[in-house]
């Protein structure tokens, strides 16, 4: 706990403080696995062995686990923002911060290849204490690789209703969105279709109201997990960077103390970020409720945000 405390202090940005801190080298891992990143304080994988199922979209027929997955981030904060907070108390740590390029690789997550992105932060200040309630990830994309049942080969174009792959290139990593392809039952898709059945309870398909873009996953300061959808940017405390639109609130977060450091050091900071992807992709029936056929329903698993850790080390 004590280098946990330690290490997020050195990343502090504490605004309007005099005091010089430390000089640091920061470098992220992510990776698939989840078991080796437990700790007291910060972000802990809620998932289970045992996936939980939907009951509203017909008969479960199987579930998969992507070959590839990689995130793009438009945000990673830590912060201690809350409403009615007193001016030049808020303390927020980015790791990269908006002016980034959109196509930097900076922004890219490949959790399935253990990609390491090495960040180049300026000095930082550090003034006093504080306690960091949430860990704040707003999304550009998912992106995932799988091969889809045997049944579904001879599929094309939208013949699936709530699938589609007509068209679009499935890997090419430098805008805000990302294509899709099928190729036999091999599928490059992004997160959209995926996400569609929970954001939207009455989406028809793609006439419909599925998510497009960003959207935020807000960990801590609440006592439940629960997604909702906001339609203006003032900040509260489900939505402290304002973001709007589609909100996924959770639970599963133990904030983080941070302390000041001396100035003049230089530390390293080596993150390692997890998404556990074991059968992430649920295959359902539909309102037919007959296996492999064109209103099969693709969905993420029920609370797979919970499949998030974060640990954060340094030296």
């Amino acid at each position: 706990m004590n280098k946990l405390v330690a290490m997020i202090a050195i990343i502090t940005l504490f605004s309007g403080c005099e005091k010089r801190g430390g000089k640091l080298d920061l470098i992220m891992t992510y990776d698939t696995e989840s078991d080796h990143l437990k700790s007291t304080q910060g972000l802990n994988s809620g998932y289970k062995t045992s996936t939980a199922q939907y009951s509203q979209f017909g008969a479960y027929i199987t579930s998969i686990t992507p070959s590839r997955f990689i995130g793009k981030f438009l945000h990673l904060r830590l912060s201690n923002w809350h409403e009615n907070q007193a001016a030049g108390e808020e303390l927020n740590i980015d790791f990269f911060d908006n002016s980034l390029d959109i196509a930097n690789p900076l922004r890219l997550a490949d959790f399935s290849n253990n990609g390491v992105v090495i960040f180049e932060p300026d000095e930082v200040e550090v003034s006093e204490n504080a306690e960091l309630i949430y860990f704040i990830a707003i999304c550009l994309f998912f992106y995932q690789e799988l091969e889809l049942p045997e049944p579904y080969e001879d599929f094309y174009g939208n013949s699936l209703q709530y699938l589609n792959f007509d068209g679009g290139i499935g890997d090419n990593f430098d805008g805000p969105t990302i294509g899709v392809e099928k190729i036999g039952r091999f599928l490059k898709a992004s997160h959209e279709d995926f996400l569609a059945p929970i954001f939207n309870p009455d989406w028809t398909g793609f006439e419909g109201n599925y998510p497009v873009g960003g959207h935020a996953y807000v960990f801590g300061n609440t006592d439940t997990t629960f997604v909702f959808r906001k339609e203006d940017g003032q900040r509260t405390n489900d939505d402290p960077m304002g973001q709007a639109g589609y909100i996924v609130r959770s639970n599963n977060y133990t904030s983080v103390s941070v302390s000041a450091i001396p100035e003049g050091e230089t530390k390293t900071i080596h993150g390692t970020m997890s998404f556990n992807t074991s059968d992430l992709i649920q295959i359902y029936a539909g309102q037919d409720n007959i296996p492999y056929t064109s209103d099969d329903i693709f969905v993420y698993a029920p609370n797979f945000w919970e499949r998030i850790s974060v640990r954060l080390e340094y030296y």
